[in-house]
């Protein structure tokens, strides 16, 4: 299997690299792409995405790409200024949780006949061929392509297997199956003085946005065979039968003295709490570990990390969360089968992209390339796409996570009663989704 994706990635790079030369000389006239994106120009994204830019107007004479770097805060303000005012550019990168909102606005061009035929593809097919199992339908709605992703995160567990080792566990096997063993093995892998804890088998991610809560809810909830909004997403059900279990679940890790609310609600839980060995479990997605290595050189060595399934209940598939950014392509360009060969070529390199800035952009095969050695467990993270969902993928986003990460803090710190809590933000969610 690893060969045959190998071997597809390579086709597809080679024919794409062919049509793209094939089509270096039809520019008609001057062609001028703008192009926005949300990395700093002199970060190493910023940087790739210069370098991109000048390869294509090499590949294809007549063709000039500009650049705009937009910081994060302002970026998120300035598209939709840009789109109603007429001045929008032809490419921008987007976030998979504002899909609804721009495809609603018509804002965005889609992936259609005429896009593929730009891109020399025949059917749709031919387009999901030349990517991960998966990978695009954050981009989808309905039977619709939007966009091609260029950063794209899958998130599982990882454990710490230094503490297991210390604990008496063998990290490759006695690592947590079920939710059951995720207690069972905290308390082996907690450690105390006295009734103190001094460092968690889990923690929770109180210092962080929203996302983070609804990484660790919204799994659970998803095996328990429940959601927390309808599917036609205008009822909240977090107060189900199956959103309360799922907040029993994940309060147990108080509850049971395997983790310390006090320490957790003061801990940067995921940058620096879990890869300098202050608990032992995490919620954590394939970026992780390199980062980790890289960045806590002093305390980490390759290998402490192992990432596992995210912990399911028997019988059940683990449930995995995807986030990711993609480039569309505006509705108004007047370029767009150019600014799609864009967007394609530079999502055309995974390997390079994961060597220069750590991002993966998930083409078929890119866990078997050079880069994808820098990540440990590639094939372990690709394989854990076909388990996948887009992390909170609301149209309300805000309005559906924001509550939520409220009423988590009211149970899991200030101990209000589940049922009583979910019951009232179910109402406040309800309100907002019906404006």
């Amino acid at each position: 299997m690893k060969k045959v994706l190998t071997v597809l990635l390579i086709l597809i790079l080679t024919s794409t690299i062919v049509f793209a030369e094939g089509q270096s000389d039809k520019a008609s006239g001057e062609v001028a792409l703008k192009w926005w994106h949300h990395m700093p120009l002199d970060g190493a994204q910023g940087k790739l995405f210069a370098e991109y830019a000048k390869e294509f107007e090499a590949a294809n004479p007549g063709i000039t790409v500009s650049i705009e770097s937009i910081p994060h805060a302002e970026y998120i303000k300035k598209i939709p200024t840009a789109i109603a005012s007429g001045q929008a550019p032809d490419i921008y990168g987007l976030s998979y949780r504002n899909l609804y909102t721009y495809a609603d606005n018509g804002a965005m061009s889609p992936l259609d006949d005429a896009a593929l035929k730009a891109l020399g593809l025949s059917s749709f097919s031919d387009l999901e061929s030349q990517w991960a199992p998966g990978a695009l339908d954050s981009y989808k709605i309905g039977n619709t392509y939007y966009g091609l992703p260029f950063q794209f995160n899958i998130y599982a567990y990882i454990i710490n297997t230094k503490h297991f080792r210390e604990a008496g566990l063998d990290p490759e096997t006695d690592y947590p199956k079920t939710w059951d063993d995720v207690y069972e093995v905290a308390a082996k892998l907690v450690q105390k003085d006295g009734d103190r804890i001094t460092r968690q088998a889990l923690s929770f991610p109180f210092e962080h946005s929203a996302a983070w809560y609804m990484l660790e809810l919204e799994p659970i909830m998803r095996e328990l065979g429940g959601s927390i909004l309808s599917d036609d997403q205008t009822v909240c059900l977090i107060n189900s039968k199956e959103g309360v279990a799922a907040m029993e679940e994940i309060k147990k890790r108080f509850d049971l003295g395997v983790s310390d609310s006090n320490i957790a609600a003061n801990l940067d839980y995921y940058n620096e709490g879990f890869p300098t060995g202050k608990f032992s479990m995490t919620v954590g997605g394939q970026w992780g570990p390199p980062r980790w290595y890289k960045n806590f050189a002093d305390v980490t060595e390759e290998g402490d990390f192992k990432a596992i399934p995210y912990p399911s209940y028997p019988g059940k598939d683990p449930a995995i969360s995807t986030t990711s950014w993609a480039w569309v392509v505006s509705s108004t360009s007047t370029e767009k089968d150019w600014a799609w060969k864009l967007a394609d070529f530079v999502t055309l390199m995974p390997s390079r992209n994961i060597i220069e800035t750590g991002d993966t952009i998930p083409r078929a095969g890119w866990s078997e390339t050079e880069g994808a050695k820098t990540i440990p467990q590639a094939d372990f993270w690709e394989e854990m796409i076909q388990y996948s969902q887009p992390l909170a993928n609301f149209e309300k986003y805000s309005e559906v996570s924001e509550p939520l990460k409220r009423a988590m803090q009211e149970i899991l710190l200030s101990g209000a009663d589940i049922q009583k809590t979910l019951d009232s933000v179910k109402k406040e969610i309800d309100l907002a989704l019906s404006e």
